[in-house]
């Protein structure tokens, strides 16, 4: 690790928790709907609103590279099959449903940890999720961060390690991949050549049919005695 100059991660569960912003976004999104388009309300629960974004999920690929594009796309089916129009409804509410989801609680030890690994590395991020560094605070941390929706790739393919490379004029073994998910984050990274670490908070066992990497930490502070910081 003697070369790297940049160090990347992912940031829904490697940064933060997801599934408590999700479920916080969903939640800010349906009493929405209740006061403002009741009858998809009284149609839909809550957990029909969960079913129906899981199906979503699964009924077309570009829905899985652009999660916001299939959140506007199912708030449009929502407003069809309710009677309203879909146009408003999507785009007002994916915006109330965008602007919760970016209220994250970071890990504990992110901020003091990225902090100190910015005095040394650049700094970058790559994620599948439609979660955005300035709003949830690390725009002053974060150099480059590359998005599945912005070049229509999602992890684990190798296009979108690449592209975080080239932003950042670098070589790809001189970059760092920190992630907590085996193949999105390690297996994906270390096929486009990037080095990478797994961070297991959850303390996981390691996926039989994958190749494991060479580190696993439990936190950042095991990053920063890795790298000497």
């Amino acid at each position: 690790m003697k070369h790297i100059s940049v160090i990347a991660f992912d940031l829904d569960d490697t940064l933060w928790p997801c599934m408590p912003v999700i479920k916080h976004a969903e939640a800010t999104l349906y009493r929405w709907l209740e006061q403002h388009y009741p009858r998809i309300s009284a149609d839909f629960s809550a957990e029909d609103l969960i079913g129906l974004r899981q199906q979503f999920m699964k009924r077309e690929q570009r829905f899985s590279i652009d999660l916001s594009l299939m959140r506007c796309e199912l708030l449009k089916y929502l407003a069809v099959e309710t009677g309203y129009d879909p146009e408003p409804l999507s785009r007002d509410g994916f915006e109330v449903f965008y602007q919760a989801r970016q209220q994250v609680i970071f890990f504990d030890d992110v901020i003091p940890c990225l902090e100190r690994l910015s005095r040394k590395f650049k700094l970058g991020s790559i994620s599948n999720g439609n979660a955005c560094v300035e709003k949830v605070g690390l725009g002053h941390l974060i150099e480059h961060a590359v998005s599945a929706s912005e070049i229509k790739v999602a992890k684990p393919d190798s296009l979108i390690y690449q592209s975080l490379v080239e932003r950042f004029s670098a070589e790809a073994h001189q970059v760092l991949y920190v992630g907590d998910d085996p193949l999105f984050d390690v297996a994906g990274s270390l096929e486009a050549g990037l080095q990478a670490i797994w961070i297991n908070r959850e303390n996981k066992p390691w996926p039989e049919h994958l190749t494991a990497p060479r580190h696993q930490i439990s936190d950042l502070y095991e990053l920063e005695l890795l790298l000497e910081v």
